[in-house]
């Protein structure tokens, strides 16, 4: 094998976890079912251009189950899972990433690209072959998007509590990672020591996601002359959009048409509708850029703006 491109997601289970979701759920199951149903409509989408997703995951007999039970099949693979999580962290299942990036480590001659589970393919993959030749890794910073939310001087306070080396503020999502296994054993011995200062200083950074141990990760990353990284959102390979009432400014929806990936972290449910209304399909684009250019949705979006939270989430429960 000569570097093989391999697309990953992961689904970790924890009952009573990861409540602080961008979506609402009732029950544990239906909860699952929504994560379950974008990975398989990611899983369909990447076989349209020739690949395939591998689902990582630390309980794969009910997964399999789950997936019988809709008539899918998709590669699955099991890993130990090493990380101490305390209960109740915000995002509890994206803090597992660090065990993922160890297994990646171990992957000889695979150039692994990591995935979250609710994007959508609007073009060929193909342009990472170029990245995955030349041993480039990709990594989605998302600094300008933090920064009206959060405040600088408040995130760099934060990232310093883990890495006091940090100078200037530089924010790296969680939900794109590529990269051969040198870049991988790097990224996983920075973060498994970061992700453990994280734990003792819980108390100050409960409300934090593991973006933030990763941000401080890739900042040691950054200054080894031997890595060479780059930002995948300035390739017009992968972005986000949030479909939803942000603090960041946002281009307009067919800005996001050029790139190869769009993560939508605010449309899992549509995303499940998908997998219900249009079994047959391999891709979506057309049926979301319609959903969200809809009168329908872009006034619910300016409505909820002004609704309180509880308001908005019987809204979301429903809709």
């Amino acid at each position: 094998m000569n570097n093989r491109i391999c697309f990953f997601g992961l689904l970790h289970f924890k009952k009573n976890e990861n409540r602080n979701l961008n979506f609402n759920s009732v029950t544990e199951k239906e909860k699952a079912l929504v994560y379950v149903k974008n990975a398989i409509l990611l899983d369909k989408q990447l076989k349209y251009y020739g690949y395939n997703l591998i689902l990582i995951t630390n309980k794969e007999t009910y997964l399999r189950k789950l997936l019988k039970n809709l008539k899918y099949k998709i590669k699955l693979q099991s890993i130990n899972f090493q990380t101490y999580v305390p209960k109740n962290t915000h995002f509890y299942s994206c803090h597992f990433r660090v065990d993922v990036f160890r297994y990646f480590s171990k992957l000889n001659n695979i150039y692994s690209v990591l995935l979250d589970l609710d994007v959508l393919l609007l073009n060929s993959p193909k342009k990472i072959i170029y990245y995955q030749k030349k041993n480039i890794s990709l990594l989605n910073d998302i600094t300008q998007n933090v920064l009206p939310a959060y405040g600088k001087s408040n995130i760099l306070k934060r990232l310093k509590i883990l890495n006091s080396n940090i100078k200037k503020v530089s924010w790296y999502g969680g939900d794109f990672f590529a990269g051969n296994n040198i870049f991988y054993k790097n990224l996983y011995h920075s973060s498994n020591f970061y992700q453990k200062k994280f734990v003792k200083n819980i108390k100050k950074l409960k409300d934090q996601t593991d973006e933030l141990f990763i941000s401080a990760s890739i900042y040691d990353l950054k200054k080894n002359n031997s890595l060479k990284i780059n930002s995948v959102n300035k390739s017009n390979i992968f972005t986000r959009y949030w479909n939803t009432n942000v603090l960041h400014s946002q281009e307009k929806i067919d800005y996001y048409k050029k790139f190869i990936m769009l993560h939508i972290p605010a449309d899992k449910i549509f995303l499940s509708k998908c997998y219900d209304n249009f079994k047959n399909k391999q891709s979506y684009k057309n049926e979301y850029f319609k959903y969200v250019s809809s009168i329908k949705n872009i006034l619910s979006i300016k409505v909820s703006k002004f609704l309180p939270n509880q308001i908005k989430k019987k809204i979301k429960i429903f809709t």
